[in-house]
């Protein structure tokens, strides 16, 4: 069963571990706390069957929803968590207008499943990621 909650005190160190388990540019559990003082911030963790699977964080201001992170543990991709988790924050910020993000431009995943909820290409920024030095498509909606 999948249980989509709030970023709470409670559950940030459950998300810094989450994020260094699946990000090469990991959040600390200091960045996720000072998410809970960013009121333009919605960021919900993923529990499936108990266990903390995925994070997504977005801000949402003057109407644009921008996701900043999200990330599904290895053995728990391809089983709808990243698009569960999408469509909970489209469900909470009706505010939203329109949808940005940065992705690598390498991640065919990733870039499919976007693709799937009608993101579009819309940009490049170049040599935007680290480790390796990648491009970074702009995808909106």
């Amino acid at each position: 069963m999948l249980k989509i909650v709030p970023l709470s005190a409670e559950n940030t160190a459950a998300a810094a571990e989450l994020s260094a388990k699946c990000l090469k540019e990991a959040w600390s559990e200091s960045t996720l706390a000072a998410q809970l003082k960013n009121p333009h911030d919605h960021t919900v963790i993923a529990y499936a069957d108990g266990v903390a699977a995925g994070f997504l964080s977005v801000w949402c201001v003057a109407g644009e929803a921008e996701i900043n992170n999200i990330c599904v543990l290895p053995e728990y991709r391809r089983q709808g968590i990243a698009k569960t988790m999408l469509a909970h924050a489209a469900q909470e910020l009706t505010e939203a207008g329109r949808w940005v993000l940065e992705v690598r431009e390498s991640n065919a995943a990733a870039i499919a499943l976007y693709e799937s909820l009608g993101f579009q290409k819309a940009g490049l920024r170049k040599n935007f990621y680290d480790s390796p030095t990648e491009n970074a498509l702009i995808m909106a909606k």
